[in-house]
């Protein structure tokens, strides 16, 4: 797990061949088709901590990026390669932004937002112990998606 560098985003660039799949992970606010420059502006690198994940070959498995919400360490973006999914990566993503943020953060709990009908991911994060929660009351399209948290397993 490393932070981002600038190179690792054109390639995660790739993954996404159309504005539905931009939209299940960037959001209705990511722009596509995007540029390397909308891409980035997005992205919103300058106020939230990314991470890439590399396989044990090297190759970009994962990538994601995390900001404090309401006094928990928030997950956002959170994508596997195409190439990696269905082999862990995305599970593995989320545990070490998780363990990197325990190092660095007192958060007792952490959430994230996902689709309903984004079924592989739901069940991804439900298998990693977050629980369904009462959708905050600022958050756009509670219709769409599930707001869930996880508590901190970090040991006080």
């Amino acid at each position: 797990m490393s932070p981002l560098a600038d190179a690792e985003i054109d390639e995660i660039m790739t993954w996404f061949q159309d504005a539905v799949s931009v939209d299940i992970w960037g959001g209705p606010n990511f722009r596509y088709p995007f540029t390397a420059e909308t891409f980035r502006e997005d992205c919103r690198l300058e106020l939230m901590q990314s991470w890439t994940l590399r396989s044990a070959n090297g190759q970009l498995a994962g990538f994601g990026q995390a900001y404090e919400r309401d006094g928990r360490g928030h997950l956002a973006r959170l994508v596997a390669n195409p190439d990696s999914r269905r082999q862990g990566a995305g599970r593995k993503l989320i545990e070490l932004i998780i363990a990197l943020l325990e190092e660095t953060r007192a958060y007792d709990e952490y959430s994230l937002f996902v689709y309903r009908d984004n079924t592989p991911a739901y069940r991804c994060y439900l298998s990693l112990g977050f629980v369904v929660q009462d959708y905050p009351d600022d958050a756009p399209m509670p219709e769409k998606c599930y707001f869930l948290t996880r508590r901190t397993t970090r040991r006080r």
